[in-house]
């Protein structure tokens, strides 16, 4: 979709919707019932919003992305319209090598670069090189106008604001708007990933964990070794102790990167996360990163064993603490939210399955729904990207079925705190 084409798709948002809501507003003062006007009218504003940032993709599809994590405070059949968002991936076409040459003149003589484009997505595109040593390597190109992009999708979605707000009343909006343009900023510029993502390979080398490593880097161009292995999205049909080898080392990088590394890998695609040969997990993609990252983490931690041992106030003053909750919230209202399963902690071992994830509270996977009574709150950035990336590591081993010393692994969380205290 061209620049113009996705600035006209999402002005268009706001104004269609202010009329369905005005027709509403007229229906009601003529005598129709004022509440079904208005969930109609709100329910076709869902159905245009998600319509037009899916269809828009890029920046914008990724807000929506974010946008749906608090979709069940939402009516359930709004709630699925959004929530869709979070399958789609940005598989867009790739750009054609004239368009994108001058970028590739930043790398030094020598690389020997694909012509074909390995995937894509909106703001840029990842080919197959060799590089001048001789080693493949992965090579991650900016598009041009991607920086227009970002600038035409943000100024967009401040306009939707009011709508949004509207529709999620209990969140801050603007803040999330805001929190987003400041981390699609980061993300356009190569060298902060680059220092990322050796930071990252610095902090787990030695141990199961393989981070390609970074050749070279500019704003717009980013030149990393190749990695070979089996995505997650292909371990569903490895053998068991494949991928328990696989479920064992995500939960490790997910829950103890903060203390390795003082930060979080917050984009946990299943694209981005594969198993080596010799069952070492390769990670991938540091372009979204949660910094001074430990707040969820510890969170669900304590939370975990605390209720172990019944001590369900004290999780509640947890909450209280967080920020999530208001002190009046009793103890039963927080644990009927919650609704804290124990079991991956009290067995030596557990398996993740499709089926464990389903049956579990929403307030885990929505941080919303423990925010009901809660007219406005300013969620911290820090934790809405790490409940991003633990609650979808969590997925991730539900999606293969994997069998975790989850005990282990929080064990270990729990020796941070306890040496930090």
């Amino acid at each position: 979709m061209g620049l113009i084409s996705r600035a006209a798709s999402l002005a268009s948002v706001p104004v269609t919707t202010g009329a369905r809501m005005a027709g509403a507003a007229t229906a009601a003062a003529f005598g129709a019932d004022k509440d079904a006007m208005y969930a109609k009218a709100t329910a076709a504003s869902i159905e245009t919003l998600t319509s037009a940032l899916a269809k828009a993709r890029g920046p914008a599809l990724k807000f929506g992305q974010a946008l749906a994590v608090f979709s069940s405070a939402l009516p359930p059949e709004q709630a699925a319209q959004l929530s869709a968002l979070t399958r789609l991936y940005e598989d867009a076409t790739p750009q054609p090598m004239s368009k994108i040459s001058k970028v590739f003149d930043q790398l030094p003589a020598g690389v020997d670069v694909d012509p074909e484009a390995i995937a894509a997505a909106s703001l840029g595109q990842v080919h197959r090189a060799t590089w001048t040593d001789g080693r493949p390597v992965a090579i991650k190109v900016q598009y041009p106008d991607a920086p227009r992009v970002v600038k035409s999708d943000m100024l967009q979605l401040k306009a939707m604001a009011p709508l949004v707000g509207r529709l999620l009343p209990n969140l801050d909006v603007r803040a999330l708007i805001d929190e987003h343009a400041q981390r699609l900023s980061e993300e356009l510029d190569y060298t902060k990933e680059a220092a990322w993502q050796e930071k990252f390979r610095l902090g787990w080398a030695g141990d199961n964990i393989v981070i390609p490593e970074v050749l070279f880097a500019t704003k717009t161009i980013l030149v990393t070794e190749w990695i070979e292995g089996t995505p997650f999205t292909a371990l569903a049909n490895e053998p068991g102790e494949r991928r328990n080898a696989a479920g064992r080392a995500l939960a490790r990088f997910a829950f103890w990167s903060p203390r390795l590394v003082g930060a979080t890998h917050a984009d946990p695609h299943p694209g981005n996360f594969r198993l080596l040969a010799d069952d070492r997990l390769a990670v991938l993609d540091f372009g979204s990163v949660a910094a001074d990252a430990g707040i969820f983490t510890r969170l669900f931690t304590t939370t975990m064993l605390l209720s172990v041992d019944s001590d369900f106030e004290a999780v509640r003053q947890a909450w209280v603490d967080a920020g999530l909750i208001a002190e009046s919230t009793t103890t039963e209202q927080l644990l009927g939210l919650l609704d804290v399963d124990t079991r991956p902690y009290t067995r030596e071992e557990f398996t993740f399955s499709r089926e464990w994830l389903q049956s579990r509270s929403q307030a885990w996977q929505d941080p919303v729904v423990a925010l009901q009574g809660v007219n406005q709150l300013r969620f911290p950035p820090d934790y809405l990207l790490e409940h991003r990336a633990v609650m979808g590591s969590l997925a991730l081993l539900c999606s293969i079925d994997a069998t975790v010393d989850f005990r282990a692994v929080l064990d270990q969380v729990e020796q941070d705190l306890t040496d930090a205290a």
